[in-house]
């Protein structure tokens, strides 16, 4: 308790206003993982104290010495789409909620990227990130109890699986925050190897196994196939930083691939299969077992029909709905489907400046990954680009709200007064 206590000491700062929003940040970040309820207060209460300040001519120093130009005018440039999609939008309702849901990428850019790096300490970002961690942790665990629960009470073993697995939550997102995790895990295992405890490696090594199998669990397509594409570049990276350690590392890449080939194996459906039959039979109805194709074929279609402007941020689903059955597909018709591919959605909705203005929001932490050299940054990168592919991550509060606070957390990661420079090769 003594050494939570001094920890916790340390963490104050001279600014007051600083100090009260950190502990609401850090409330935030706990409950981030588990349930998007407490974002709208805590946002509420982050603006309040950031109006309070009132040093602006400050703020704006701060924010340009932290990269908001150009990557922070990047960051916020996202906002502006439900704006302009408002001009062309019918049904008022969508585009209001698609506001409503994109406000963090307007509060999170000038909450963080306005607060003077000196004030952040390696250890300020380092507590929000295990916060976030241990929430996703904790509510895997809960996924898992539930699921072995239900197994031994029903002998039916889908419980461990899919939706079933979630219950209430998107396996997409959940996929997403525990790839996430896994990612700081073995990054700071990486860095930090030689100075660990036997005893706290052993613990990391055991959450990280845990989320691998929490990522098939979750058995979102996607996530698997993202989990393991970021799993070779963090193995490529980890190769990098110490040669010697190749073995090692092609020992893990082996066994997690011979992990996941077993567990799709023994899995009582086979997603993956399903996909590969789905793309290749020629009838429409044996198809629709699995629908992004034609649901990516449906919005490109009527983004084609609509530039250069779009739709309108209110009409997106709408329209996908409405070119998905014109192909002569009626799957869920009572489901409207969005068009599963953030670029596409843009281009969909806000035509030609919508993806101008969606690929700048991705070029800042590409950029701020190659101009610092920054394998965290560059993770957080590619998690979003292979999500964002086959999913709309900016359509849900749980894309936004992970996003939006990210960029803007690492960005200050980079710039706080004790970053160590652990770079990419160049």
């Amino acid at each position: 308790m003594n050494k939570i206590s001094s920890r916790l000491q340390s963490l104050r700062t001279p600014d007051p206003f600083f100090n009260i929003s950190y502990v609401v940040m850090m409330f935030m970040m706990a409950t981030l993982p588990i349930t998007i309820f407490f974002m709208w207060p805590v946002a509420i209460i982050l603006m309040l104290l950031w109006i309070c300040q009132w040093n602006w001519r400050e703020k704006w120093e701060n924010f340009k010495a932290n990269d908001g130009i150009p990557y922070g005018l990047f960051l916020l440039g996202v906002f502006l789409i439900p704006v302009f999609g408002f001009v062309n939008s019918t049904n008022m309702a969508i585009a209001w909620r698609s506001f409503e849901c994109h406000l963090w990428f307007l509060f999170a850019p000038l909450i963080f990227l306005t607060t003077s790096s000196k004030l952040w300490s390696r250890n300020h970002i380092k507590i929000l990130l295990i916060l976030f961690s241990a929430s996703e942790i904790a509510i895997l665990l809960f996924f898992l109890i539930r699921g072995i629960y239900n197994t031994v009470k029903t002998g039916d073993s889908s419980f461990l699986y899919n939706d079933y697995y979630c219950h209430d939550y998107h396996h997409a997102y959940v996929a997403l925050y525990a790839t996430f995790v896994y990612t700081l895990i073995f990054h700071y295992l990486t860095e930090n190897s030689h100075r660990i405890s036997t005893q706290r490696k052993v613990l990391l090594y055991l959450a990280a196994i845990f989320l691998a199998i929490s990522v098939f669990c979750v058995y979102s397509r996607a996530g698997i196939l993202t989990f393991l594409f970021l799993h070779l570049v963090l193995s490529g990276y980890a190769i990098y930083r110490k040669p010697s350690r190749w073995k090692y590392v092609v020992g893990i890449i082996f066994l997690i691939f011979t992990m996941f080939t077993i567990l799709i194996a023994t899995a009582p459906r086979n997603r993956f299969t399903e996909s590969y039959l789905s793309f290749h039979h020629k009838k429409s109805e044996e198809k629709q077992t699995d629908a992004r194709l034609i649901i990516w074929q449906a919005a490109w279609d009527g983004a084609i029909e609509n530039l250069p402007w779009g739709v309108g941020t209110g009409d997106g689903n709408d329209v996908v709905m409405e070119k998905y059955h014109e192909n002569g597909h009626w799957k869920s018709r009572n489901h409207p489907y969005n068009a599963h591919n953030q670029f596409l959605f843009a281009l969909l909705t806000n035509g030609i400046p919508g993806l101008v203005i969606i690929l700048l929001f991705f070029y800042a932490p590409l950029g701020l990954s190659v101009k610092y050299r920054d394998v965290l940054m560059l993770s957080l990168f590619l998690l979003m680009t292979c999500n964002c592919l086959v999913e709309c991550m900016f359509d849900r509060r749980a894309g936004v709200d992970f996003f939006a606070i990210m960029i803007p957390l690492f960005i200050l990661r980079i710039h706080s007064s004790s970053y160590q420079n652990n770079s990419l090769p160049s």
